[in-house]
């Protein structure tokens, strides 16, 4: 069974206006997990106390590059009192072969760090990330060259956005633990549902493949993030489960 969680950058203008409140919402659409993109300054021991009166997993968190291989220490801390094991470097700038083996040398330089506090490094990708290098995409030089320690949180609307059969992507991943759900047109992202992704094909896929838990997310809700994400959920109960 494919849990659902919600990657909390969708609803972020509603975050910044009040965090708990927000969070509260989050639990009453019925998702069982949240992705963090930031914690708003929120002590973690009070995130943990929100996150458990709420029933919400901290299933990851997006981490900039910078933070990871910088500020591990406060990384892992802050993560580590909210129970999410799972640090995410949401964005590199892959432009060149240079670009690649830049992020490649700082990650394999502190992936093992994580590991011993019992962590997993993930990378998420777009679409610039199916650049080839070798006649390989660079995201999977990447993977390779961590020597399968770093794992893949799969977005999954920028693999079809790079024109690139997501479901075969997916089979023939095998360090892919988590997904992103995500819909829309050309570039512009949408509601489930309301894009040109092949969502119902790529959810049945993830619950074949045994994946845990499918994030859902919109880097661009309309009219906002909540009112965009319960049309998601609207979706998700008349045509996933």
């Amino acid at each position: 069974m494919v849990k659902l969680a919600l990657q909390l950058y969708t609803i972020r203008e509603e975050l910044q206006k009040d965090f708990v409140k927000t969070l509260e919402e989050v639990a009453n659409l019925g998702f069982e997990g949240v992705e963090f993109a930031g914690f708003y300054n929120i002590d973690a021991h009070v995130m943990k106390s929100n996150l458990d009166r709420l029933n919400l997993k901290a299933v990851a968190s997006h981490t900039p590059y910078e933070h990871i291989v910088d500020k591990a220490d406060e990384v892992i801390n802050y993560n580590k009192i909210i129970g999410n094991k799972n640090i995410v470097c949401p964005y590199y700038d892959i432009k060149t072969k240079e670009d690649l083996d830049k992020i490649i040398s700082g990650l394999k330089a502190i992936v093992d760090k994580y590991n011993q506090n019992g962590m997993e490094l993930f990378y998420h990708n777009h679409d610039h990330e199916f650049i080839k290098f070798d006649n390989k995409y660079a995201l999977d030089i990447l993977l390779e060259k961590l020597d399968n320690k770093l794992k893949l949180e799969l977005d999954t609307f920028w693999v079809y956005c790079a024109n690139i059969n997501v479901l075969e992507y997916m089979q023939n991943n095998k360090n892919m633990k988590l997904i992103h759900l995500k819909d829309g047109i050309n570039r512009d992202t949408k509601a489930l549902g309301e894009g040109n992704a092949p969502i119902k094909d790529i959810f049945e896929k993830a619950k074949q493949l045994g994946i845990e838990w499918a994030i859902v997310e919109n880097d661009m809700p309309l009219p906002n993030g909540l009112e965009d994400v319960k049309r998601s959920v609207k979706y998700i109960k008349e045509n996933l489960k």
